[in-house]
């Protein structure tokens, strides 16, 4: 998997060290950003939400780079603090580092830091995977109609219904791709919030506007040769429909 790393670090000699030792234990890595001060690296990080990884010098060139996290709204990224004194262990545990290295790093102190901030975000990734994936069932899911006859059920984007057509105390569903004896009445259907655009032409007929190609006062005429009947009492009700939806020009 590809990280996104950035390293904070004023001194030239040691982050090269750190680039050479992440790439010889990480080829895969990209080093996206090095930055020797608080004010370039809160820059770059304020315009780039995709890092994964920050190793992050305490002492930089232009002060303490807990004074860089405190500009920051959103630490969305794993630190790892590096120094050459231990005397900021304390104040780098609540900043929630991952871990806190010191300098000259230890190649096997650097692997086990960078080990475990690459399976946190791995877990985190899936997490968000798993949740995005979930969300977008959700919405898929809401925008599906669910359809029961007497013997299986039915999951219809709405998109795709033409017309229902009233068959007493069952509807025919008319879509584009199939059609559905349901068993249950027009009036079910036309309460569902799913259908609010729908149009009621007739007692007997709930149609969909976007499927209307032709309107006279004593019917419809369908996408798919279908058509259904307007009452004329209905007429008036359809015309305004059609305009508030915008099917009519």
């Amino acid at each position: 998997m590809m990280y996104n790393v950035v390293i904070i670090e004023d001194e030239f000699n040691a982050q090269e060290a750190l680039k050479k030792m992440l790439k010889l234990l990480y080829p895969s890595i990209e080093i996206v950003g090095v930055f020797p001060s608080i004010q370039k690296g809160v820059n770059y990080l304020k315009t780039s939400p995709s890092i994964d990884l920050i190793f992050l010098d305490i002492e930089l060139e232009d002060g303490n780079s807990f004074e860089l996290l405190q500009q920051l709204t959103d630490i969305n990224f794993k630190i790892i603090f590096t120094t050459g004194m231990d005397t900021y262990a304390i104040d780098a545990i609540k900043h929630n580092a991952l871990d806190y290295l010191l300098k000259p790093i230890d190649p096997l102190e650097l692997k086990s830091a960078a080990d475990k901030a690459f399976h946190q975000i791995n877990e985190t990734k899936k997490a968000r995977e798993i949740l995005s994936k979930f969300e977008e069932d959700q919405k898929v899911k809401q925008q599906k109609l669910i359809v029961k006859t007497s013997d299986n059920t039915y999951f219809i984007d709405a998109e795709t219904i033409i017309m229902f057509e009233s068959e007493g105390a069952y509807t025919k569903i008319t879509c584009l791709d199939q059609t559905i004896l349901a068993s249950k009445n027009l009036k079910h259907f036309e309460c569902m919030e799913e259908l609010q655009s729908f149009i009621r032409v007739h007692h007997s007929f709930l149609v969909n506007p976007k499927h209307i190609i032709n309107l006279s006062k004593s019917k419809v005429d369908l996408s798919n040769g279908h058509e259904a009947k307007i009452s004329v009492r209905k007429y008036g009700q359809v015309v305004q429909k059609l305009n508030e939806n915008k099917v009519l020009v």
